[in-house]
């Protein structure tokens, strides 16, 4: 209630009532200064800005109006309504490497776009398999490179855990869990992180846009393999990109999965086709930090036992998903997270470039609502002699010295309706049009690294590099000669 409609109430109901005891002009100024003092005194209250005793302060509660002038005046909320607001989550962005000097610089490419897409949270690099003095020397870099980007970027260093051949890739579950346990579950903090969104990508991917938890902007609905059932990560219901490997996470043990998970499994219960809607998952896996221990703790058990009936590479990633069937975790799975492969032609991912021309491709402007979270940059990429493959790249190209890739022209998919591989064997004519979109898509994956790898690079030099710095586009992947001859002639030469 206003205090001027107050007094004017009170004062109007105070003539008609007795019109002879009309207060003289000094009373009446009295009464109004009381009156006023006493509403401004109630509205202070109500606001929180002063209480009633000391005793009842620090449980007032403020007042709609009080929280607005709050917020008008930069006056801070009390710490109970500040706990009693749901807040958004932390989120934990992890990526798991060796310590070979590939994934060094793939390292400081995932961090240079983490910053530049500004990812909420903190991003760690988890790395195992350093001697003493490697894992100094990286601490030395990322103090020097990559902390000036952010104070929430962060390097953790596990054990060496011996994993060789096709076993490497088991650094990820184990360097997950050594991360986690020393670093968000000491012994007196089991439950803090349960609720915030931890998120696990691999060393070879650069974020395109930052990941959360609400996915509800998600444009194509077309793209969730699940349909639309759910839209923020939460408790029960991970989220991750779709792999292609269907049910063969089931299929390739071949019926002994009970092995594995024992016979009282909610795992055994799976049927083929919910192993290939709800299971084949892959980075980017989205979770909370409760399903994320837990998920990682079977992660680690079951990995031994799957590679011993399937010793693959691929069993890091079967063992991931029978952990989640194990848990009764069916996974949100999204065909659009990711983009990598343009050779599969099951790839829909690739549906942000539908109406882009070839002109257009290599610098395509797509809105980031359509365009996919992640490149995942695990193939080769080809236009003509064009190309890209991280592991033809000269691992120094951070280095101050080191030149830059040579940068394809904005109309290369214009100019070539085909390409050759460096090692002259591999091949592929897009002349046809059923082929033209794999065209478009290998000159967008293409020219996206090529030009993401010389961004960051050209940004490090900058920032770490004296005026000596080697800023020369030069470098391609092909014999000088091949590739003299193939900007002199566009036409295929096969």
């Amino acid at each position: 209630i206003c205090p001027h409609r107050m007094l004017n109430k009170k004062m109007q109901s105070s003539q008609k009532g007795n019109s002879k005891s009309k207060p003289k002009r000094g009373q009446a100024e009295v009464i109004f200064a009381a009156i006023l003092a006493m509403a401004l005194f109630s509205f202070l209250i109500s606001a929180n800005l002063i209480s009633a005793s000391d005793k009842d302060k620090s449980s007032t509660k403020s007042s709609n109006l009080g929280n607005k002038f709050n917020s008008m005046h930069g006056i801070q909320k009390t710490t109970k309504i500040v706990t009693e607001r749901k807040e958004e989550p932390r989120y934990f962005m992890v990526f798991s490497t060796g310590c070979s000097p590939l994934q060094h610089w793939q390292s400081l490419l995932f961090f240079y776009f983490a910053h530049k897409v500004s990812q909420p949270g903190n991003v760690t690099r988890i790395v195992s398999g350093c001697s003493p003095d490697e894992a100094e020397a990286l601490r030395e870099v990322h103090r020097e490179k990559i902390t000036p980007l952010s104070d929430r970027f962060r390097l953790h260093v596990t054990p060496d855990w011996g994993y060789l051949d096709n076993k490497k890739y088991w650094n990820k579950p184990h360097g997950l869990r050594h991360w986690m346990e020393n670093e968000l579950r000491p012994p007196n903090n089991v439950t803090e992180y349960d609720d915030d969104i931890i998120i696990i990508l691999d060393p070879d991917q650069i974020l395109l846009k930052p990941i959360t938890n609400d996915f509800s902007d998600f444009e194509d609905r077309s793209l969730w393999v699940t349909g639309k059932q759910i839209e923020k990560v939460r408790h029960g219901s991970p989220f991750a990109q779709q792999y292609g490997f269907g049910n063969g996470w089931l299929t390739s043990l071949k019926g002994r999965l009970a092995h594995v998970v024992g016979k009282d499994s909610p795992a055994l219960k799976v049927t083929l086709q919910e192993a290939s809607r709800y299971y084949p998952a892959g980075p980017p896996y989205i979770a909370t930090g409760k399903d994320m221990f837990a998920l990682t703790t079977h992660w680690v058990k079951f990995l031994p036992l799957v590679h011993d009936l399937f010793p693959q590479f691929m069993a890091e990633m079967h063992a991931y998903c029978i952990a989640a069937a194990h848990l009764e975790m069916p996974h949100q799975l999204a065909k659009g997270f990711m983009v990598s492969d343009v050779g599969n032609r099951e790839e829909s991912a690739f549906k942000f470039l539908d109406g882009v021309t070839r002109e257009e491709a290599c610098h395509a402007k797509v809105s980031p609502r359509k365009q996919p979270f992640v490149l995942h940059y695990c193939q080769r990429y080809a236009i003509g002699r064009w190309f890209f493959s991280k592991y033809k790249l000269h691992e120094n190209i951070f280095d101050c010295e080191a030149e830059l890739l040579r940068e394809p022209p904005t109309n290369v998919v214009a100019m070539y309706d085909w390409y050759i591989f460096p090692n002259g064997i591999e091949k592929n004519d897009y002349s046809s049009r059923g082929n033209r979109k794999y065209l478009i898509q290998n000159g967008w994956m293409m020219c996206t690294i090529i030009f993401a790898v010389n961004e960051a690079a050209t940004q490090m030099k900058r920032k770490h590099c004296d005026f000596q710095a080697n800023y020369n586009k030069t470098f391609h992947f092909h014999e000088e000669s091949a590739f003299q001859a193939m900007l002199q002639n566009f036409t295929r030469p096969f």
